[in-house]
């Protein structure tokens, strides 16, 4: 018989709500109770009354749970002083009301002092299930700090892209990973399941069911065993409802703990390979589009646009600037372009393609500050003024196809700051001999290798 004990202690997650509802239950009648018709006299009592018996069995649940489940009395007895003190104060209220069932501003207050506990008592106990920073946790940054909330941020494992052989194995690479994913359970101050993995020593170390790494054996390392269990399996670590760690983190797990778990060797001295480490390195990302601060367009100078043929939509919803084509405006002109005038630094894709457009729109293309994509396909460009695209810093891609540009045209865009590609298939350019510019050069004319099937008679 001796399961019954640690049985009922695991019945304190269940116990524990009910007394919460109960008690917040019998303080809100006490606000709400007006005299004699909205008067709830009679049932304030009995809610405390069961509010408290509930409130018990929470108590004593939570005790024996503390005892068995190997709960550190660090990492519990603020909650559970806390609980106590909430079965005593409203045991004390009950026999008060029994005595002057007088609803007054004494009672009130006493009662608006029992919901604080109440909430008190149910955070400290959110943290030990949870972690310290599980409210906190998905608040932005700025709003921590506006709060005054200290807790340090763990950030996800980054590597330098250059000499990361170089950092140690465990240092480097697998403690951030448990610092991310482990630590907000396993740390001195909440040592779930008497665990630490805030430290080499702490791992170690192990927990109350012994070691959780043995070195060079897999199966019987609890750190990685778990991880890899299905989510829904009680013994999954960290629990399901809690930040799972990455593919990457527990193959880099995987493999330190396969090769001997050493504290001391680096990343190249254990033969990891770059494909495996690749996915943690530092990379700044340079957006493709222009960032800018640039205002929103009105919707109705949107929808005058609109109304002439173009086609126009926002890159994304976040963004200002604008897509805009030519596709269901194919008598565009040169003069057309007044229409366009108008947002003209919201414009950072535009496609003039198949239209009526000459080698004169180029001097209003460059004024352009946000271009990045131009399409000028199928449009009689003589190419003598190219060079005023020069002028368009942004710019990164252009479509030249089935024009009259030649290499000696595109010469003119050689040096641009910020163009990478330039299309010019079925173009003078395009039978040429290729030159070396300063952004790559697509003339066309792919031939694709011929395989064996292509051979076969059927």
């Amino acid at each position: 018989m001796e399961f019954l004990l640690p049985l009922f202690g695991r019945f304190h997650p269940l116990f524990v709500h009910l007394p919460i509802g109960i008690l917040f239950f019998a303080v809100l009648l006490i606000f709400i109770s007006g005299k004699e018709k909205n008067s709830f006299k009679g049932v304030i009592p009995i809610a405390f009354l069961v509010g408290t018996c509930f409130a018990l069995l929470s108590g004593i649940s939570g005790f024996l749970q503390y005892r068995y489940e190997g709960y550190s009395w660090e990492t519990v007895q603020i909650h559970l002083i806390l609980g106590w003190s909430t079965i005593a104060i409203s045991a004390w209220l009950y026999f008060q009301f029994r005595k002057q069932p007088e609803i007054d501003n004494r009672l009130r207050v006493q009662s608006a002092g029992l919901l604080l506990l109440l909430m008190a008592t149910g955070h400290f106990g959110g943290n030990i299930t949870h972690g310290d920073d599980y409210l906190i946790e998905v608040l932005p940054p700025g709003l921590k700090a506006s709060l005054g909330l200290e807790f340090e941020e763990s950030k996800p494992l980054q590597l330098p892209e250059d000499n990361w052989e170089e950092l140690a194995f465990y240092e480097g690479a697998i403690q951030p990973i448990l610092n991310h994913n482990c630590t907000s359970c396993h740390n001195p101050r909440n040592r779930k399941g008497e665990l630490d993995l805030t430290t080499a020593k702490g791992l170690l170390s192990g927990g109350e069911n012994g070691e959780v790494l043995v070195h060079g054996n897999l199966t019987n390392s609890a750190l990685f065993a778990r991880l890899v269990l299905p989510k829904e399996d009680e013994d999954h670590m960290p629990p399901k409802e809690k930040r799972q760690p990455k593919k990457e983190e527990i193959e880099l797990i995987k493999t330190w703990i396969e090769g001997g778990a050493s504290m001391e060797k680096t990343l190249g001295e254990a033969k990891v390979p770059s494909s495996l480490v690749s996915a943690f390195f530092e990379r700044e990302e340079i957006p493709f589009y222009p960032e800018t601060t640039l205002g929103k367009v009105s919707e109705d100078s949107i929808s005058k646009i609109r109304e002439r043929g173009f086609f126009i939509e926002n890159i994304s919803l976040a963004s200002p600037l604008f897509r805009v084509s030519c596709l269901n405006f194919p008598d565009f002109q040169d003069q057309d372009w007044s229409y366009l005038d108008r947002i003209s630094s919201h414009i950072t894709y535009l496609d003039l393609s198949e239209t009526k457009a000459s080698s004169k729109i180029l001097e209003s293309l460059q004024t352009l500050e946000n271009l990045t994509i131009l399409k000028l396909n199928s449009l009689p460009l003589s190419g003598e003024n190219l060079e005023l695209l020069i002028n368009n810093q942004n710019l990164k891609i252009i479509y030249l196809n089935s024009s009259n540009i030649s290499i000696e045209n595109l010469r003119l865009l050689d040096g641009h700051p910020s163009l990478e590609k330039v299309y010019a298939f079925k173009t003078p350019a395009s039978s040429q001999e290729k030159v070396k510019l300063s952004f790559e050069l697509e003339t066309g004319d792919f031939m694709l290798p011929k395989l064996a099937t292509d051979t076969i008679v059927y």
